[in-house]
C-alpha cells in the first residue's frame, strides 16, 4: 500500500521515489492547500476512497496511507 501511494505521489507531483518515504509530511512536496487538496483528490480516486477535508501539510504519506487501509 505505501509503496504504491509513494508511486501515485511522485507521479502526481514529479518527484523522485528516493526522496519519499512514510515519514515525508505532504507539506514537504508541495506548496500549499490547495496543491494538497489536489493530490489527496488524485489519491481518493486511484484507492476509491473519501478521506475527508481535515488533510493538510502536516500529514505524512504514512498516515495517509493509514487512512486509505482503514
Amino acid at each position: 500500500m505505501l509503496e504504491r501511494l509513494i508511486s501515485l505521489i511522485c507521479d502526481e507531483l514529479g518527484c523522485d521515489e528516493a526522496n519519499v518515504d512514510a515519514g515525508t509530511l505532504l507539506g514537504e512536496l508541495v506548496g500549499d492547500e490547495i496543491e494538497i487538496r489536489e493530490l489527496v483528490q488524485a489519491v481518493e480516486n486511484e484507492f476509491d476512497t473519501e478521506l475527508g477535508e481535515e488533510i493538510n501539510g502536516d500529514c505524512s504519506v504514512g498516515a495517509l496511507a493509514g487512512m486509505i487501509e482503514e
